[in-house]
């Protein structure tokens, strides 16, 4: 009789854990943080390029490698962040180094657009309508969600 309670317990329990143990796996084998079980945040889906309308503004600045800097990554992000500060939009800034290149650019991406690429001296000609294309995304996911 208790050989057959623990079978039955042990059943049961195999059951409800199976599902996670399969999914961890999948997540080890894809890096693909959908299939984390109890794991998916936002930040994760944003940082594996998964979340397309995250809401966040994201500035990739590309330096060339033959780029003579005016400033430093931290000024150019002190900058950019502080524009979007100003107009309520969060942003978040990523550096990309490019090869055979002298140029130093800044593209704003938002979900799947891509505004850009701006000369560094001339950023601020894409920060309206990367503003814009931010406020879009969440009133579609806001439409979305009351449906």
């Amino acid at each position: 009789m208790a050989r057959e309670d623990t079978i039955i317990v042990g059943s049961v329990v195999g059951l409800i854990v199976l599902p996670a143990v399969i999914a961890l796996a999948a997540y080890y084998i894809t890096k693909n943080p959908h299939f984390r079980p109890l794991g998916i945040t936002t930040e994760k889906l944003i940082n594996a390029d998964l979340e397309s309308q995250s809401g966040t503004v994201i500035a990739e600045v590309t330096i060339g490698a033959g780029a003579s800097p005016q400033s430093s990554q931290r000024d150019y992000s002190e900058a950019l962040k502080t524009t979007f500060d100003r107009l309520g939009t969060e942003l978040r800034v990523d550096f990309l180094s490019k090869p055979n290149s002298s140029d130093i650019t800044v593209t704003y991406i938002v979900g799947a657009s891509r505004i850009g690429p701006y000369p560094i001296a001339n950023a601020a000609a894409g920060v309206k309508a990367a503003v814009r294309a931010q406020r879009m995304a969440q009133s579609h996911n806001a439409s979305d969600a009351d449906n």
